[in-house]
């Protein structure tokens, strides 16, 4: 019995070996495979250059997607392809469905650039630009001067394009159905946000404080220009969505009082939007040295 134990010890021990050898082997195959190509992405302007295609409108369809003819499909730039490639048929899909979407091509206003959402920039114009959108607008609805303004850059989808603005951009900008909100907060709850927001790497949409932030750290905050006073009650426009964690930001937890409203964010930017088109302007976003952030 002694004996028939130990060779089936042995055994198992053989097996034991086997296997990890087994296991060395397949994983050394696995690492001299040609692991193909090594991908790395870039954000790019959507400004068409590949085919010359122009933001969409209500007027400009030949000249924003192309056209057919007897010998297949023409883009905007005059390069010409067979109906059955892939480009045509996409072409072609875009085109047939523009009927149902021609109420979302009305310019409702003009941009001076595009205005890219490169999120890894903490003073990013387009986010200076929403920020300070939904602060102007939430003192209006909330009947109350907002002191300061937050939303999040992962809510900004695409770019502001430059020229002509559509409905649809402003709706594609903004697809999430996050609500504008009140919320209020003493100093020092401000205070902890921003000494939150100073440890990412490209802080947040933010209006009406200007921040240093060095080596992750907050080093100064004014808001409206001021210290910030740890007792005093200030006014904060955000969104539902930073609530409670989206983000990683709970403003919830910090808020002595929060009233919700049943206003869009992309309303307030459509709103911003109609009122500098009805007064003439153009759209313009800048960095302004509201938010600098130092290795």
């Amino acid at each position: 019995m002694a004996q028939a134990k130990l060779n089936n010890n042995k055994n198992l021990w053989y097996l034991g070996w086997a296997l990890i050898l087994v296991g060395a082997v397949f994983a050394g195959a696995q690492a001299m495979q040609d692991k193909g190509p090594v991908v790395r992405w870039k954000r790019v302007a959507m400004d068409g250059h590949r085919t010359g295609a122009k933001p969409v409108t209500a007027e400009n369809l030949s000249e924003s997607l192309g056209s057919f003819d007897d010998e297949g499909y023409l883009t905007p730039s005059g390069v010409r392809y067979e109906e059955s490639s892939c480009v045509a048929q996409v072409a072609r899909e875009l085109m047939d469905v523009q009927p149902q979407l021609s109420h979302l091509k009305q310019v409702i206003g003009h941009s001076a650039g595009m205005y890219m959402n490169l999120r890894t920039q903490p003073d990013l114009p387009l986010g200076n630009l929403v920020a300070d959108a939904i602060r102007d607008y939430g003192s209006r609805y909330f009947r109350v001067s907002m002191d300061f303004a937050l939303t999040n850059y992962g809510g900004i989808r695409t770019p502001m394009p430059e020229g002509p603005v559509t409905l649809d951009d402003i709706s594609s900008m903004f697809p999430f159905k996050n609500y504008l909100c009140h919320v209020k907060m003493k100093g020092s709850s401000l205070q902890k946000l921003l000494e939150q927001l100073s440890g990412t790497k490209a802080f947040q949409a933010v209006s009406g404080c200007e921040v240093k932030v060095k080596g992750g750290k907050l080093e100064s905050a004014l808001v409206g220009g001021k210290p910030i006073e740890p007792e005093r009650i200030y006014n904060v426009c955000s969104i539902d969505f930073l609530l409670d964690g989206g983000d990683k930001i709970n403003l919830g937890a910090l808020a002595e009082n929060v009233t919700l409203s049943h206003v869009l964010i992309r309303e307030a930017m459509l709103d911003y939007v109609q009122r500098t088109e009805a007064e003439g302007k153009l759209i313009e976003a800048k960095a302004d040295g509201r938010v600098v952030m130092e290795e």
